[in-house]
């Protein structure tokens, strides 16, 4: 037992160590890199983007730091014949390790609990944080949109004069609705817009226009309205006409399916979208992953190969990992693979170099 607190505290200490090491550097090089935007800026603005990145640099640090950590730590305790005193006393390489192994399941479980419920709200934030610079006229965050036609399913289409995303309401709509393929009714509202409702839920309210009712006999029949309630007519939500959150890293699993659901019923492509999805449940196993590579390069001790050379080798593997992670995502996005398998194929190939590598260092 103390043996196993002291190998998590060299492992945590080296942990931390490297994570406030990378996270500083990455502070300075993107501060510099932004110098001109920051001088132009209230430092308030300057705080509260860096505290909203910080999120998303361990998030991407992570890793990296936990390759580096058991390297460092465990490796350490190789090169001064620590891991070699407890084999000798009888304990398997594994279940010596297995702390190590179960603090790395720990940080992956972490990071996907911090990419569901802290990640995305703060990268929203730090978004629009940047969204008053030069940087908002090159990657403008649309909230707002005129002249546009959005299909919500074969059986719903609207057209907006004017949409405000922000406030919720239109102006000079039309709302077509069939049944069947035939069109069925038309609603022409000089305004719209989104009620709240107190149980999550809510609905449009058309204002100031015309219903026309088209019968199978081939009359129409108009009705003026003043106010009309169409609870229940339609399952377009606001979020579906602007969504505010513009890529994955802004949303959790739930928003990016309900994404799905409505690019679906749009008729686009939604690749991108599902492989993203697929992507938040897998790429927090990465950091298991690549202890267990690190935890195989190191935990025995070996003249012939000093630490650095592992260090290397090890390097060689987590960035080839990153690679194949990227492309695997590029070519399901463009449908050159399937959603699942852009996600989790470099993992799964990974895992299996982790564990032959476990597998013929423990036999040794």
């Amino acid at each position: 037992m103390k043996f196993s607190r002291y190998l998590i505290w060299n492992f945590v200490k080296m942990f931390l160590i490297v994570v406030l090491g990378a996270i500083l550097v990455f502070v300075v090089i993107d501060f510099v890199g932004n110098i001109k935007t920051w001088l132009a800026r209230d430092m308030k603005d300057v705080g509260e983007y860096y505290f909203c990145y910080l999120p998303y640099m361990l998030y991407l640090i992570t890793p990296v730091a936990m390759f580096i950590a058991v390297l460092a730590s465990v490796g350490n305790m190789a090169r001064h014949l620590e891991m070699s005193a407890m084999q000798s006393s009888g304990q398997s390489p594994l279940k010596t390790l297995f702390p190590i192994f179960l603090l790395g399941i720990l940080v992956s479980f972490g990071s996907y609990e911090m990419s569901e419920h802290w990640l995305p709200n703060a990268n929203h934030k730090r978004l629009e944080v940047m969204e008053t610079n030069a940087q908002k006229r090159k990657n403008p965050r649309i909230k707002e949109k005129q002249n546009f036609t959005f299909i919500d399913s074969e059986k719903a289409s609207w057209f907006f004069k004017h949409y405000s995303g922000k406030n919720k309401f239109g102006r000079d709509v039309v709302l077509l609705l069939r049944e069947q393929g035939r069109l069925r009714e038309r609603y022409d509202a000089k305004v719209v817009r989104w009620m709240d409702e107190e149980d999550s839920t809510g609905y449009w309210m058309f204002e100031r226009g015309y219903r026309r009712t088209f019968q199978k006999d081939g009359t129409v029949d108009v009705v003026p309205f003043v106010k009309e309630k169409m609870s229940g007519r339609v399952n377009t939500r606001p979020g579906d006409l602007i969504n505010d959150r513009q890529v994955p890293d802004e949303m959790d699993s739930k928003m990016v399916r309900e994404r799905i659901e409505v690019l679906k019923r749009s008729g686009e492509d939604t690749s991108a979208m599902e492989t993203a999805l697929h992507f938040k449940l897998s790429a927090h196993w990465m950091n298991f992953i690549v202890l267990l590579i690190g935890a195989a390069l190191c935990h025995r001790f070996s003249r012939s190969g000093g630490l650095s050379q592992k260090f290397g080798v090890g390097l060689l593997l987590v960035f080839s990992y990153y690679i194949l992670e990227r492309i695997g995502l590029k070519m399901g996005e463009n449908g050159a693979l399937t959603p699942f398998w852009a996600a989790w194929i470099s993992h799964v190939l990974y895992a299996g170099v982790a564990s032959v590598m476990l597998y013929r260092s423990f036999r040794l």
